[in-house]
This record gives C-alpha cells, structure tokens and sequence, in this order.
C-alpha cells in the first residue's frame, strides 16, 4: 500500500480568533493549518516546523505588522511563501515589501474562499520552486568532497564580514590550514583515499570550530576558518587546539595504514594585517608557508603591516 504524502504546512497568524478559526476551517482539507494570534508566538510555531510552506499574516497586530513579521521570516525561512491578509494595510508599506520579497502576495479581508483557496495553491508552487532555488543555490556553494562551504563562498563571506566590521570596530580573524604531506599520501593511496582524508578532516574541523568561526574549503587540501569576533590573541588559542587536536588525535576512517595527520596554519585578523579581504588572505597565506618552512605542524601569525 502506498504511503499518503503529509500535507503541507501553512502558517496562518492573526489577533482574532475568529478569522483563524473560518481559515483554518477553509483550508484544512488541503493543508495541515497552525495558527499563532502574535507574530512572536508565528515565530516560535516556524521553530518548531521549519518545513511549514506558506505563512499568512494579518498587516495590523499587537506586537507588529505582518511586514515587519514576514520579513523575519523572509531572513530565517526563505523557503516560505508570505503573503499578507487584512482588512486593513499601508498600501507603502505592502508594495516596498513585495519590492523587496518580503512578501510574495496580499489579499483583503473579506475574502472569497474559492478565490484563496485558487491563491494558496499558487503560494504552494512558489514555495516548491522556492526550496528548488535553494538546493541549486546550496549546491553552488557546496565543495562536493567535503561538504564544506566553499572557495566561491568563503571569498564572499570574508568581504561580508569584514564590511560589518568595518562599521562596528570589531575584528575579524583568518586561519589558512593546509594538510601536512598531503601530496605524498594521495600518491601513495590513491585519489579516492585523499577525498576520504579531506572529507574526515573537513568533520573535524567542523566540530572543532563550532559556532565560533566559518569552516570552507579554500581548494586542494587547505581549509580556512573565519573567524568573526575573535581578536589576534583569542583566535591564536583556537587555532593552536585545533592544531594540537590532529597531531594528538588518532585518525580513524580510511582504508589504509594512516594513524596521524598533522596541519599547518597561518592567521592573520582585521585590521592588524591587512584592510582588505585580498590583503588578509595573501597574510595569512604568506605565514601558512611560513610555518611549513619552519618544519610544519605548526601555526605562524603574520607580520603586521
């Protein structure tokens, strides 16, 4: 027998409970129907069903306007379709906001149930097409080895964090890791072997940095670790036990008779070492060749400038 899809979810939020109950009446043959009469309270519901397809927002509630509410959303769940209804709008406010996507549609109240019932099913599309625009998006940003963000990614996440930096006067560190002997293991073992070491490696790196800083594959076998609000001193201690870590920690995983791996890293951080994201790339990299001159497994800081 085969197994029913679930139906999608929709989101509706709205201060009266009256117009939640009549949608809530109208759409639940088609969908499975959560309401929320606060937008703070739609939030916590989206935190709970991050799947959900289409929220539907009042524009007038205590606590904010649905424009204000569906451009959270927009930030934290692009894949939703937003729309707006009421019976009452900032006609500006409504058309800045589709301008800017933060709503897709907006209908008013009193609505004609077939009318929304035909619109919903169109949101629903959108939706689809919505969550296709960001497998193909993640995929662009993806390196297919390790999973890991990548250079494409990394070069424009570093000039984004270091335009907000900039204007908050806050630092932004950068490590430059690369494998220690890599090139003679891939020989040796195979490409196969080398992609399954870097894709071990790029988890730990992961696990390692944590929500502490932004983990990409730069290319070949060198990773870089972003590191937003880490100053000089406190992304040298991070850099250093990540470091420490390899060296001591045995590596498990691969076919062949590999045990250990070491890396070598150089840090350079804004505005110390360079103002821009070309200049703090090119510090770092000159002290990761530094430290692979000095005898590798090691971590060098770059000359400031």
């Amino acid at each position: 027998m085969t197994e029913q899809a679930p139906q999608p979810k929709i989101l509706c939020v709205d201060d009266e409970p009256s117009i939640l109950q009549s949608l809530e009446r109208l759409l639940k043959s088609s969908f499975r129907v959560l309401t929320a009469t606060s937008p703070a309270e739609g939030l916590t519901l989206l935190q709970q069903h991050q799947d959900c397809a289409i929220v539907l927002s009042d524009f007038r509630m205590p606590g904010g306007t649905g424009v204000e509410f569906l451009r959270q959303v927009r930030i934290l769940y692009p894949q939703t379709s937003r729309a707006i209804l009421s019976g009452q709008i900032d006609l500006q406010q409504v058309s800045d906001a589709l301008n800017a996507s933060d709503i897709h549609k907006f209908f008013l109240k009193p609505w004609e149930n077939n009318y929304l019932l035909v619109q919903m099913a169109e949101a629903l599309q959108l939706h689809h097409t919505l969550l296709e625009k960001a497998h193909f998006e993640h995929l662009s940003i993806t390196d297919p080895v390790t999973q890991l963000t990548n250079h494409r990614f990394f070069q424009a996440e570093l000039r984004r964090r270091l335009e907000i930096a900039r204007g908050s006067g806050d630092h932004v560190s950068l490590v430059i890791f690369d494998v220690d002997h890599f090139k003679t293991f891939n020989d040796r073992f195979g490409h196969p072997e080398g992609d399954r070491l870097l894709f071990g490696i790029a988890t730990q790196l992961a696990k390692l940095v944590s929500s502490e800083g932004l983990v990409s594959r730069y290319g070949g076998e060198e990773f870089t670790v972003i590191f937003p609000h880490l100053n000089l001193a406190d992304a040298q201690l991070v850099a250093e036990k990540i470091r420490a870590h390899f060296e001591n920690t045995p590596f498990t995983g691969l076919s062949s008779s590999l045990t250990y791996i070491t890396l070598s890293g150089g840090l350079a951080c804004f505005p110390d070492h360079g103002q821009k994201a070309g200049d703090l790339i090119e510090s770092a990299d000159r002290a990761m060749y530094q430290a692979k001159r000095q005898g590798r497994n090691q971590i060098s800081t770059a000359s400031a400038k």
